[in-house]
């Protein structure tokens, strides 16, 4: 059996597998882990925020980046400013996606303040891209989203006379809770815009302590939270899930991987082509022509012809025509054995039809132990 085709076979089925999962995890983790950077301060491109976080250094102003759950937040050590929270969303959220209010309302109750950048809200009748005037100078928002709010209202922070774009909610009394309708107000894009970058700027210094932007909204991690929440996250799924389905997952991964494998439980062992000896399987057509054609008499005088003519090369005659009663001579004297040895040599079997074949084998036997007491 020739290995090479069942080997070609294994790695086709191996490679299958392979980009089976691989378009899977493509198709899966790429799309969103490049959508979910959007609006983060470490994210470069032009809708990230890091060329907002280095204005802010620039300007002397400490922003901390938040990588854990908002919640653990409230229990952050502080010098007893109210501090700021920025949610910088990858996308349009509506309020039920924006924020949890068991974390929200603490928050602002303790007179904190909070800014969502890219809450949804309804779409007017208004050109895309809009230059707003603020105390910081123009301000590009490309948006046609806007909050029916009039533009001498003090929670009007940032609109025209189709409403507004930046908004204070008074929800809460105690703190602010502030609302951009677009993600990318003060985003790389707007570098050259000098209006965007001041005007965030002192939305969130206003409060005059700590502000945090959260990163963990992004998918940026503390090491120990990475840690906890894939235990977390297993141990939930494992203890939700029912003993037939687990069952059912262990035998397609164990059938996967066995058919990777194609090992059969076992190691591989490759299949070696038996080594074909040209002579033997010569000699093998002929005996099997030979016997086809019923020819066992010219086989014996065939066989008989080449031993005679070895053992008068064994005794010193070569190639001399010797009649049967010097050659048994010469053999009593060299070897000091009896002259029957030769019987089957001298006198071969006739060939008869019947019991041919056991005639010859008996015959061959013997010629063979003659030739062993010549080679002693």
């Amino acid at each position: 059996m020739n290995p090479v085709p069942l080997l070609k076979n294994r790695y086709v089925r191996i490679a299958g597998v392979a980009l089976v999962l691989l378009f899977f995890l493509l198709a899966l983790l790429a799309p969103a882990a490049g959508q979910k950077t959007s609006g983060s301060t470490y994210n470069r491109a032009p809708e990230g925020y890091l060329g907002w976080y280095a204005y802010m250094e620039s300007q002397g102003t400490s922003v901390q980046r938040w990588r854990r759950p908002v919640a653990e937040l409230l229990e952050q050590p502080h010098s007893g400013a109210p501090q700021t929270l920025v949610r910088i969303y990858s996308g349009m959220v509506s309020d039920f996606q924006a924020w949890d209010r068991n974390w929200l309302v603490p928050w602002l109750s303790a007179g904190n303040t909070f800014i969502a950048l890219g809450l949804d809200a309804e779409i007017v009748d208004v050109p895309f891209t809009a230059r707003l005037a603020s105390d910081f100078g123009e301000v590009v928002v490309k948006t046609r989203r806007r909050t029916d709010l009039p533009v001498n209202s003090d929670r009007n922070l940032l609109g025209d006379e189709h409403g507004a774009v930046v908004w204070e909610r008074r929800d809460h009394e105690d703190g602010r809770f502030i609302v951009a309708l677009t993600p990318h107000l003060a985003a790389n894009a707007y570098h050259d815009e000098p209006g965007n970058y001041a005007f965030l700027a002192d939305l969130v210094a206003q409060a005059e302590g700590p502000i945090w932007v959260d990163e963990y909204l992004h998918g940026f991690k503390e090491a120990d939270v990475i840690v906890e929440e894939t235990v977390n996250s297993w141990g939930a799924y494992l203890a939700r899930t029912p003993i037939k389905i687990a069952l059912i997952q262990i035998a397609i991964l164990l059938a996967i991987f066995l058919l990777s494998q194609n090992r059969r439980l076992g190691t591989l062992t490759r299949v070696k082509p038996p080594k074909v000896d040209n002579s033997r399987a010569y000699i093998e057509a002929l005996a099997a022509v030979l016997h086809k054609a019923e020819s066992t008499s010219f086989l014996v005088d065939m066989i008989t012809k080449a031993e005679r003519s070895r053992l008068q090369n064994a005794l010193g005659f070569h190639a001399a025509n010797i009649d049967d009663e010097a050659l048994q001579n010469a053999w009593t004297q060299q070897t000091g054995q009896s002259q029957q040895l030769l019987t089957p040599l001298i006198n071969p079997p006739s060939t008869s039809k019947k019991g041919a074949d056991a005639t010859l084998k008996s015959w061959l036997e013997k010629l063979q132990r003659l030739r062993q007491t010549v080679l002693r």
